[in-house]
């Protein structure tokens, strides 16, 4: 329910493991370091970055170090995800974000969490950001699997009555690589994490990727299901029809994807469908290319230096892809001879 569900469709499918991929140098790296030195080199940097961003306040610092920490055994008590996440929810200015990453407090605590949520996280969620999609459709789950009928109903009409949609990407993004950015990271972690021609904006860059990806998201299976079939109920079909139009402006690439995916399913009319897997062909290209992209910035230092920068200025996983994508001269439109995978 709380963890990046592939919802199926092949596009968005395919979405999610190119993300995957992306982070995949730094997670593979993470598994293996049971075996020393990587593990006590790791170890010891992380405990070391924690260390320094223990002595902040900021909220959203706080609780970036809270999703840092929580992949990283064998913490003193002061240093672990339950202590920044309390100091961060206590913190001045928390806002929505931090109560985004409270939504993991729920089962064992580790690399990979359980599949649960936070019920009480949720419900401030509710008070906190009442037009934000994402809160909704997380309760309208969360309803579902109590087989809460009118909640279910009452949060789908609450998430297609919404404004945005956002898991908050981008600030928790930026907020666990300033964490992982608290220290100099030593050369020789730097080239287990990013090969040997590596460089320490790539090595903190995935660290901090790798760890975001794990944050609680919305499932989408089940608004899929509900909207599978609206036939002539018209509410429904205009609940799904904002919805999907929620999720394509959405916050980051597997919404999108997800959102357009939708669009395509309920447009009326081939001209209409044609239009959207045109967008869904945009964005598939789009995201092979930064994913290669980022590939490369562990090699080549500028490159990755300038994905830090953006990631540094804030916004939206989809605007840091694009102008990532802009700034090193690549179209954002495919050839006309590309084709995305699965079409």
């Amino acid at each position: 329910m709380s963890r990046p569900t592939l919802v199926p469709l092949l596009a968005v499918a395919l979405i999610c493991l190119t993300r995957l991929a992306v982070a995949a140098p730094a997670i593979a790296a993470i598994a293996a370091s049971d075996a020393p030195p990587t593990r006590a080199s790791l170890g010891q940097f992380e405990h070391d970055v924690l260390s320094i961003v223990a002595l902040r306040n900021e909220a959203d610092r706080l609780a970036g170090a809270a999703v840092l920490a929580r992949a990283v055994p064998d913490l003193p008590s002061v240093l672990t995800y339950q202590t920044f996440l309390a100091r961060a929810e206590a913190a001045p200015g928390a806002g929505a974000a931090v109560q985004w990453v409270a939504l993991g407090n729920c089962g064992k605590v580790g690399p990979q969490p359980e599949d649960c949520i936070n019920a009480a996280a949720l419900a401030r969620l509710e008070k906190l950001a009442p037009d934000n999609a994402a809160v909704w459709l997380l309760a309208f789950d969360h309803a579902r699997q109590r087989g809460d009928d009118n909640a279910a109903r009452a949060a789908l009409a609450r998430a297609a009555a919404a404004t945005e949609f956002s898991t908050y990407y981008g600030v928790l993004l930026h907020a666990v690589l300033e964490t992982a950015r608290a220290l100099p990271m030593p050369a020789a972690l730097v080239h287990v994490l990013a090969g040997a021609n590596g460089n320490a904006y790539a090595a903190t860059y995935m660290i901090a990727a790798g760890n975001v990806m794990y944050l609680p998201t919305p499932s989408l299976e089940p608004v899929f299901e509900t909207c599978k079939a609206p036939g002539k109920d018209t509410a429904r079909r205009t609940q799904c029809a904002r919805i999907a139009h929620l999720l394509a402006w959405g916050d980051t690439v597997i919404a999108r994807a997800a959102g357009l995916a939708l669009q395509e399913r309920l447009a009326d009319g081939a001209a209409a469908r044609a239009r959207v897997a045109a967008e869904r062909r945009t964005l598939a290209w789009q995201t092979q290319q930064f994913a290669a992209q980022v590939l490369q910035a562990r090699k080549d230092r500028a490159l990755a230096a300038r994905l830090v920068q953006l990631v540094l200025q804030g916004g939206t996983e989809n605007s840091i892809q694009l102008a990532l994508l802009r700034g090193a001269g690549i179209d954002t439109t495919p050839p006309l001879d590309w084709q995305a995978a699965g079409q």
